[in-house]
């Protein structure tokens, strides 16, 4: 059996390279700030208690309400070790399982999560992470969950690998989110990384001939291959699957950001009901 590559380890290590929309935008931080202090104002929560679902720096460093406490929950060790910024962050990251989060009921005021559904694959799972994230919210609590949507007609990789040669993708990430989407099964199947590979594979044999066309960074394009050989799955639901799995919560607001792929990538903004 061949041993499967640290898909995470490596992800912690070229964290550097990777650009919205993978990572939050200064747009989608303006905007979880937006909400938090609104919901701060509106509240009379003396000490905050946040929970942040994975290590997302550009989040723990955010301007959080005064005496703000903020945990963070990830899976991975190798990413908490890699990106989380120990210095700014107003509080600590621990390794656990969303689907089983370390807190007690009703403990944690604001709940907020960058791409979370993508790392979950099936109905199941998307239904357990819902009520784990309603069993510790309070009852006046805030989510912030942002999504990457795949396209209710999804459209072919040959035209997502067309619009890359003529130009008409601005970002490697934007690319790769695009053809990973493309070729998406059901929301129960998702998509396999290797696959995503694969069909980068095929589709681009010589990647420098493909730097120098565009003007990207080899070192960039390169953060595909860890990729390769991944049997790990991600899953990009539709907006209409997304709403079905809101669980116990309301969705009061969804933001659309303006950067190229923000039509795919919403922030919902829900409370429990």
């Amino acid at each position: 059996m061949t041993a499967q590559p640290d898909h995470w380890n490596a992800h912690a290590r070229q964290w550097h390279l990777i650009g919205a929309p993978l990572r939050p935008a200064p747009e989608d931080i303006r905007l979880l700030e937006a909400e938090v202090h609104g919901w701060h104002a509106r509240t009379t929560v003396a000490v905050p208690r946040a929970l942040l679902c994975g290590a997302t720096p550009e989040i723990a460093r955010m301007r959080w309400p005064a005496r703000t406490w903020l945990t963070a929950i990830d899976h991975s060790r190798p990413m908490i070790a890699g990106v989380w910024p120990v210095a700014e962050a107003p509080g600590a990251a621990v390794c656990g399982d969303w689907l089983a989060l370390p807190l007690a009921a009703a403990s944690q005021h604001l709940l907020i999560g960058d791409g979370c559904y993508s790392l979950l694959v099936g109905r199941a799972r998307y239904a357990a992470f819902a009520a784990e994230l309603r069993r510790v919210a309070t009852r006046n609590a805030l989510l912030a969950m942002r999504y990457f949507l795949r396209p209710e007609c999804p459209e072919p990789v040959s035209h997502v690998v067309d619009d890359l040669w003529q130009k008409r993708i601005g970002s490697f990430h934007a690319f790769k989110w695009r053809l990973a989407m493309a070729l998406h099964g059901t929301l129960e199947q998702g998509v396999r990384l290797g696959d995503i590979w694969r069909a980068w594979q095929q589709a681009v044999p010589d990647p420098a001939r493909l730097a120098a066309h565009l003007g990207w960074p080899v070192e960039v394009i390169n953060t595909i291959h860890n990729y390769r050989n991944v049997d790990t799955r991600y899953s990009f639901p539709t907006l209409a699957e997304a709403g079905d799995h809101a669980g116990g919560f309301e969705i009061v607001a969804t933001h659309w950001p303006a950067y190229e792929l923000g039509e795919r990538c919403p922030t919902m903004i829900m409370r429990p009901v």
